[in-house]
């Protein structure tokens, strides 16, 4: 080879070329952004639209009806679900993997903008929202201090929240379960009926005393001009106490006369609590491109800084998604360090000579410097995926390097000099290595065809990968031999492998003489593991596992706050008997979460939370009507990639009731009888009665009261007028005036009391009449069907074979109902993932046969080698299935790209015998003289390549599960597929070749 002469004439130049190399890659591993996953645009676009005063009914059939209606016709939509709450509508779009979002939002927009001319007047603008699980919050903050909680609030939101946000890559801060200062003007008791009092009135009187600071031009004094400006805002409680609201005869009637005025914290409308105790929690998003680890040390040295110049302040991390990144980036660093000091431990092994491993050791950092300058130069960053690409090549890297440096010291064993060594022995090896980097790198390139979020993950490490062996293979052909030519007398005295090898070679000979039982228990043994790839269990992708459960419920009707903060003590209480280390709440979350309250509760493991939760169920059911949802909450990992083995399914029906029980029937058949599952949840949220004052119109007409007279006064009674605001220290406090107590009045009281009219006073239950009426918390539909969704948690990774187990129970279930099952979109999602799985295999099994035969320039051989391909499968199989993996989109890119690896041991083997015929040896000899002379480099590769990726496979460490089931797949499939090509390929090449004379 011309390269291979130039580079061993030319040591110095190599030498400076290969420390430019490894600088360079230094540099670009330092530059690279650092996050846990590729950047990926998921296709999922969210419309809220808000109706206010409507009940869930009305935003279904005003709302969400004409919206879906509008959008069912954009191109590229998969799926759409909506959810029609009191006062508004949100309706989830999903498209193809692939769509261009760009074009997809415009369209959309226009089609909103369209519908928008359909919807009733009071209706929002419908705001369109992208989907990016990235940018949830990376981290939660608990945030203490003494002092009422208005006063914590507001030095939250003046102080800590203004602080942090000024971090570089820091979207927002956000506070969760802050008080909300507010005057109340308490009319006192019977005022309204003495006097006359009409809350209205009283509120624009408020407004028109509060009058906001304006400009009146200028004026002259002498010879100066002023400024002119009217100041008559309220700065003081006495400035609202003394508002004049009306006369007794001449003398004017001061609010404090008739009501009591103070500042206090508004009715809470959402809770937050940690380990049970009222508590602020700050939530900090990140932009959407920057570095998660550097913009939480940001944070944390912010953190550090604030509460240095506070002391009054606490500020305690509970969450952040910074420590995941780095824990699962170190593992991978740590996978590939230690695989490449296995390999290079084998290395020595074989070679017993410190020199020899010495030049291959080189390969492997070299190999790696010069892929990550190209992952750099290409926009890639440092993630789980492209570290775990260039983790998956480590034993790979050095496969070329040792064939290369085995020929040569051959040659030198022959008696050759050590430059014509180097260049006849690389020259000797160089097609066959050529071939098998090519047919490794050429397997990634049906990605293109691949659909779903595997696509978008599987490009880094394709990158990742494909990059390291090209430049594993320049390393190969230039640096090994330039420095081998360098080196002195060396090279193993003894072959370690000699008595394996002369074992090996009488095992081929009688193998030669045994063909067809030889390929018949092949063919029985490939059969075997087709069948044992059915039974395999199937999901997504697999499971992350996590050390946190999500507790949540959805109180009975009507459930007050109070009552509510109340229940998630006892929730608390329940985790933390259960062994949890702290648990944090929100409550009220029922527009934003669709469920009255949601609990977080971390324990010490995943055995551990995994343990905890059926007895949190068993103590909740002992006590509560209602039922308690535990599942696992979803970590980072999981809410960006989804998969495991839960799953949605719908039910739809017209008849809300009847679809209601019917989803409550399959639940709890689906938790009696399927196994694995370990919760089957109804998803439907009970709403609020709802209290409906119908006005005698007649009657109102009579005494002189319009309806929006009326509303005011209840309003007033139960809730409060906001007559104007009220600042203090710039922050902006609502003035609110109330008839009675306010929030929480009982409907007696309230139809008592007295409105004036023109007729004098008239009480409440006079003028209207009162009906109540049962409302659900929200409406679902789904592909624009009414539906009830049951969301299933399973225990085992078998997602495929439980879909179908409840698919059959439904049959039973909901026989004589007017409802239909329909599975989720993570079942769709996970058969195309199959389908484009299966179709990536087979194109890149067939551009290896291609590759090949360009390579070979025939057909037979390449037909040979390519037998090494199902040998692979059977491996895989039993590897999978030891190891208690599942057939998930990992698994089955392993698959792919053993179908590239696989054929490696098969192309030394197949070249080296046409090498030997050339040279007039007879096919037999030619067959055991290849397997003399490859047998030591192809066990070699091959356990270099399974020591490199053994880390992987044992799944240590943070999102180990993400790198374990490609490794394993790997590893089994190259395993079995080298002890049989070292027998089955030779036989196969003897027949096909007497066959073909």
């Amino acid at each position: 080879m011309k390269l291979t002469g130039s580079a061993v004439s030319r040591p110095v130049a190599v030498t400076v070329l290969s420390l430019v190399a490894a600088v360079l890659g230094a540099v670009a591993v330092i530059q690279m952004p650092v996050d846990l996953l590729p950047s990926v645009e998921y296709p999922r676009l969210t419309i809220e639209t808000t109706y206010p005063s409507s009940s869930p009914f009305e935003v279904e059939r005003l709302v969400t009806d004409p919206l879906e209606d509008a959008l069912a016709g954009v191109r590229g939509l998969r799926s759409y679900t909506s959810r029609s709450y009191g006062d508004m509508s949100r309706i989830t779009l999903e498209f193809d993997w692939g769509t261009n979002m760009d074009y997809t939002r415009l369209e959309v927009r226009e089609k909103l903008d369209i519908a928008s001319w359909s919807l009733p007047d009071g209706t929002g603008r419908p705001t369109m929202v992208d989907y990016d699980p990235s940018s949830r919050p990376f981290m939660e903050i608990l945030l203490t201090m003494d002092g009422s909680w208005t006063d914590i609030t507001d030095f939250a939101r003046r102080v800590v929240t203004a602080r942090l946000e000024q971090a570089d890559g820091v979207a927002s801060v956000t506070v969760d379960g802050g008080a909300d200062p507010a005057v109340f003007v308490r009319l006192r008791p019977g005022a309204m009926e003495e006097l006359g009092l009409d809350p209205q009135a009283v509120s624009a009187a408020l407004a028109g005393a509060n009058a906001i600071t304006a400009g009146g031009g200028e004026v002259l004094d002498g010879q100066k001009e002023f400024f002119l400006s009217l100041q008559g805002e309220f700065e003081t409680l006495e400035d609202v106490e003394n508002t004049v609201i009306g006369f007794l005869g001449t003398s004017p009637l001061l609010l404090g006369d008739v009501a009591q005025v103070y500042l206090d914290e508004k009715p809470p409308t959402e809770w937050a609590s940690f380990n049970g105790e009222r508590a602020i929690i700050l939530r900090v998003r990140k932009m959407s491109e920057a570095n998660t680890v550097e913009v939480a040390a940001s944070v944390e040295g912010l953190i550090a800084d604030l509460t240095l110049a506070y002391p009054e302040l606490g500020l305690s991390v509970i969450q952040n998604d910074a420590g995941f990144i780095r824990e699962s980036i170190g593992g991978v660093v740590e996978a590939l360090i230690l695989g490449g000091l296995l390999a290079f431990g084998i290395l020595f092994f074989f070679l017993r000579d410190w020199k020899s491993p010495l030049v291959l050791g080189v390969s492997l950092p070299l190999s790696i410097a010069i892929s990550l300058f190209f992952l750099y130069m290409a926009g890639v960053t440092v993630n789980i995926m492209s570290l775990g690409g260039l983790a998956l090549g480590s034993g790979l890297l050095v496969d070329n390097a040792v064939v290369v440096l085995e020929a040569i010291y051959r040659r030198r064993e022959l008696g050759e000099s050590r430059v014509s060594s180097a260049i006849t022995g690389t020259g000797e090896v160089g097609p066959a290595i050529v071939a098998s980097t090519l047919t490794t790198v050429v397997v990634f390139f049906p990605v293109v065809y691949m659909e779903g979020i595997t696509s978008q993950l599987f490009r880094d490490q394709a990158l990742a990968v494909g990059s390291a062996l090209l430049a594993s293979l320049l390393v190969a052909v230039t640096v090994i031999p330039a420095m081998a030519a360098k080196i002195g007398k060396t090279g193993p005295s003894k072959d370690v492998t000699a008595p394996l090898k002369e074992w090996y070679c009488r095992l081929l000979d009688r193998a030669l003489t045994r063909r067809r039982t030889l390929v018949t228990a092949t063919l029985v043994g490939t059969a075997a593991a087709l069948f044992g790839a059915v039974l395999l269990p199937m999901q997504l992708l697999p499971e992350v596992p996590e050390k946190q459960l999500e507790l949540s419920f959805s109180a009975q009707e009507g459930t007050s706050m109070e009552r509510l903060v109340q229940l998630s003590e006892a929730a608390t209480e329940m985790a933390t008997l259960s062994g949890a280390d702290w648990t944090s709440g929100r409550m009220g979350v029922r527009a934003e979460e669709g469920v009255d309250a949601l609990l977080t509760s971390s324990y010490s493991g995943p055995d551990a939370a995994l343990a905890a939760v059926a007895p949190l169920r068993d103590s909740w059911a002992a006590l509560f009507s209602f039922p308690l949802q535990v599942t696992v909450r979803e970590g980072l990992l999981g809410q960006i990639l989804g998969g495991g083995s839960g799953f949605t399914v719908f039910l739809e029906g017209d008849n809300l009731e009847v679809t209601l029980a019917a989803a409550d029937g399959l639940a709890g058949a689906v938790l009696g009888t399927v196994p694995g599952v370990l919760g089957a949840d109804v998803q439907f949220l009970p709403g609020k009665p709802e209290i409906v004052m119908t006005p005698d119109q007649e009657l109102l007409a009579l005494l002189g009261i319009s309806i929006g007279d009326l509303a005011d006064f209840v309003e007033s009674l139960s809730r409060g007028l906001t007559a104007t605001t009220f600042y203090r220290q710039d922050e902006r406090v609502d003035v609110v005036v109330l008839g009675d107590r306010g929030e929480g009045i009982h409907l007696d009281s309230l139809l008592a009391r007295a409105m004036p009219t023109d007729g004098g006073l008239v009480q409440l239950a006079r003028l209207v009449t009162v009906s109540v009426r049962d409302t659900p918390g929200f409406i679902e539909h789904y592909q624009g069907n009414r539906a009830v969704a049951v969301t299933i948690a399973g225990g085992g990774a078998n997602m495929a074979g439980t879909s179908e187990r409840v698919r059959s129970l439904s049959g039973s279930v909901l026989e004589g109902t007017p409802v239909r099952l329909r599975i989720g979109p993570e079942i769709e999602e996970m058969d195309r993932t199959v389908s484009s799985l299966l179709l990536a295999a087979i194109l890149a099994v067939a551009l290896v046969y291609v590759l090949l035969a360009v390579q070979f320039e025939n057909f037979l051989e390449p037909f040979i080698i390519m037998f090494t391909v199902p040998l692979g499968v059977i491996g895989v199989v039993l590897g999978l299935m030891v190891t208690g993996q599942s057939w998930n989109a990992l698994s089955g890119i392993g698959l792919v790209i053993l179908s590239g690896i696989v054929v490696n041991d098969g192309i030394l083997l197949v070249e080296r015998i046409s090498q030997l015929r050339k040279e007039g040896m007879q096919t037999r000899e030619a067959i055991l003289g290849a397997g003399r002379d490859r047998f030591r480099p192809v066990l070699m590769t091959t356990t270099t390549t399974v020591l490199g990726l053994l880390p992987m496979a044992l799944g240590l460490g943070t999102g180990a599960a993400l790198r374990k089931p490609l490794a394993v797949a790997v590893i089994g499939g190259i395993m079995v597929a080298t002890l049989l090509t070292l027998l089955v390929i030779p036989v196969l090449y003897s027949i096909l070749r007497e066959g073909r004379r």
